[in-house]
């Protein structure tokens, strides 16, 4: 079936639905941290590929945002539920006026996507505020961290031990499909993706809420990807755990100006056909759910990928990318082919 260029680009990407569908760069200068003072918290559990924490700090901030963003938007804050404002209400007045001031100041002053990033990467180890080249940025960065400072009491109180038990348990659940499966996927998607790994093993920080998906990838200037995952989004379990830590990995792979890119673009010139903006990130998804479906597979079980199962984007590119791409994953079909023929099923 074709697919027409209007219903491709009018399809909405079911994001809120599950698995994230952001990377975003930042240019920060000379700030890269030194590996062994990245983070204070241990990991959780290492393989090739991941290195996946709980950090406090880090769960902590994103509480914080989901906090002031659900107060925004009408819904419950994070200590309005039953239990949790209950302890809330119990905590000394100095921890409870520290809170509210930590999430107006995060509501006042996350204005743009680059400070949610700076303020991650931070987390991550992946930016060292004092070697900052903007003194804006490490202003920025330390008032931050009071207002984390003011808020760390009650968070700590009634909300970080469940968080961080939930967070450990989703990673115990994934282990087992790392320990069977990551190996064949760490070696397959960059043949898949025409592009090596480069700064193994990614820091995935696990944590209650990333923002409105199931988790979401960021880099630094030097191109080290961090990615968020939530343990609790009810799209990130069972066996579609292993998926989207594998998406979000794949967006180091899947990069503008990278081969997939630059195979789609140069299809879309000669054709003379203007793509939608996300078609490298639909592709992306394709290749990502279909190396994981395949591996489970293989293991005699059967997985629907986030792509059908969510339905993203438009039944025409659903349709053409389950017609098109298996083939250049089987190696019948070049990537320049895939992409060609792709571009034709936008024409059509």
């Amino acid at each position: 079936m074709g697919m027409s260029l209007s219903s491709i680009s009018s399809a909405t990407t079911r994001a809120a639905a599950g698995i994230g569908v952001l990377v975003a760069a930042l240019t920060v200068g000379a700030c890269h941290a030194d590996a062994a003072q990245a983070t204070k918290t241990r990991p959780l559990l290492t393989t090739a590929q991941f290195a996946f924490y709980s950090d406090f700090a880090t769960n902590l901030n994103q509480t914080l945002i989901a906090d002031f963003v659900a107060r925004r938007d009408g819904r419950p804050g994070a200590f309005d539920a039953e239990k949790d404002k209950t302890c809330f209400d119990r905590l000394p007045s100095t921890a409870r006026e520290g809170w509210g001031r930590a999430v107006e100041y995060y509501r006042t002053n996350q204005a743009s996507q680059g400070q949610r990033v700076l303020l991650r990467l931070e987390l991550a180890g992946l930016v060292d505020r004092a070697l900052l080249t903007n003194p804006q940025d490490r202003t920025t960065l330390n008032a931050f961290a009071r207002a984390r400072d003011e808020a760390g009491p009650a968070y700590r109180q009634c909300k970080w031990s469940a968080q961080n038990e939930a967070n450990r348990a989703w990673v115990d659940r994934l282990q087992p499909l790392l320990r069977k499966h990551s190996s064949a996927l760490g070696e397959q998607l960059p043949k898949m993706f025409q592009t090596p790994w480069r700064g193994l093993p990614f820091r995935v920080d696990v944590v209650d809420q990333v923002g409105f998906s199931g988790g979401n990838s960021a880099s630094d200037d030097s191109g080290q990807l961090h990615i968020l995952v939530s343990s609790t989004n009810p799209d990130n379990q069972g066996l579609s755990a292993l998926e989207v830590v594998f998406h979000e990995a794949c967006h180091f792979l899947a990069q503008p100006g990278g081969p997939l890119s630059n195979a789609l673009n140069t299809a879309a010139k000669t054709a003379g056909v203007t793509l939608p903006r996300d078609v490298l990130h639909q592709v992306h998804f394709f290749i990502a759910g279909e190396a994981v479906r395949r591996s489970f597979e293989r293991a005699g079980q059967p997985y629907t990928p986030y792509l059908y199962s969510l339905k993203l984007f438009s039944d025409g590119f659903r349709d053409a990318a389950r017609r098109i791409w298996p083939a250049y994953m089987d190696g019948t079909r070049t990537l320049d082919q895939a992409a060609a023929e792709l571009v034709a099923a936008f024409r059509s």
